[in-house]
């Protein structure tokens, strides 16, 4: 498995190596665990540690088959019908960029601009969601991450929807990075995630401490 160097200190640690041992124990089992053993860490694969410019946090894979690519909130380029999380976070992006194209659903092309699409756990269960909450993700990976980044760099917009994700701001250093909150996207109309502007802040933020905006949408530079 292919991973940048920046990760080394976190994915190949003793502790990582327990959890990975855990759900390979479950597979073992005959428990269907989504994503793929080839996708778990794909989010760190997209992203080395000194190009990550934005953090999403999502709380852990779709449990559905055939979706969960090691992104939070993407799904397989096989998916059919598009989760309501993701939908909605669509359609924010367009409400902050109307004249863009809407990317794509494996949300590669934010991937591969330093949008770091995190997890809070890296595995979950067929059909039973955040099923893998207490196995030992958030301890061995997700805490020393954010902590990684929080320290390491300088000028990230770490965003977090809903209230799992919301818990992890105490590992974040709000004089040194941009913390954008709000509800979950799966229900923005109780959650207040509909119009909190998140996509454009975080260009804002960017762009006002010299860093290159990300380009939410495609066919069109965001402006």
């Amino acid at each position: 498995m292919k991973r940048n160097i920046g990760w080394n200190s976190i994915l190949r640690s003793t502790e990582c190596r327990q959890v990975l041992a855990h759900v390979a124990a479950l597979r073992k089992k005959d428990e269907h665990v989504y994503p793929a053993r080839k996708d778990i860490f794909r989010a760190y694969e997209d992203c080395p540690f000194e190009e990550v410019r934005v953090v999403i946090l999502g709380q852990d894979p779709y449990f559905n088959e055939g979706q969960a690519i090691g992104r939070a909130f993407a799904v397989s380029e096989s998916t059919e019908k598009l989760p309501p999380s993701l939908k909605n976070i669509l359609k924010e992006v367009e409400r902050d960029y109307p004249r863009g194209l809407m990317p794509e659903q494996t949300l590669e092309s934010w991937a591969k601009q330093g949008v770091f699409l995190l997890n809070t756990t890296l595995t979950v269960a067929h059909g039973r969601s955040n099923s893998h909450a207490n196995i030992g993700w958030k301890e061995a990976v997700t805490i020393p991450t954010l902590e990684k980044l929080s320290a390491g760099r300088e000028h990230l917009v770490f965003i977090l929807w809903g209230v799992p994700a919301k818990l992890f701001e105490q590992f974040l250093d709000q004089r040194r990075h941009l913390v954008l909150k709000a509800g979950h996207p799966s229900r923005p109309s109780l959650t207040g995630f509909r119009k909190c502007g998140h996509f454009r802040k975080a260009n804002d933020y960017l762009s006002e401490h010299g860093i290159e905006p990300i380009i939410w949408t495609i066919g069109k530079a965001d402006s």
